[in-house]
C-alpha cells in the first residue's frame, strides 16, 4: 500500500452519527500503528482525522 501525506481542507457531506471515539494511535511495529475500537465497528466505514501539530 502506498500512502501520500497530504494536508488541507476536507469537506464531507452531512453524516449522521451516534458517537464519536477519540483514540491515540499506538505503535504496532517499526512501520505501522494501530487504534483499538469496539468490535461493533468491524466492517463499517470509519474516518481518521489527524490533528495538526501545535
Amino acid at each position: 500500500m502506498t500512502m501520500k501525506k497530504t494536508k488541507g481542507r476536507l469537506i464531507l457531506k452531512e453524516i449522521e452519527f451516534d458517537q464519536v471515539y477519540i483514540r491515540t494511535v499506538h505503535k504496532s511495529n517499526k512501520r505501522s500503528g494501530k487504534i483499538t475500537l469496539p468490535p461493533e465497528l468491524i466492517g463499517k466505514k470509519v474516518y481518521i482525522v489527524v490533528e495538526p501539530e501545535s
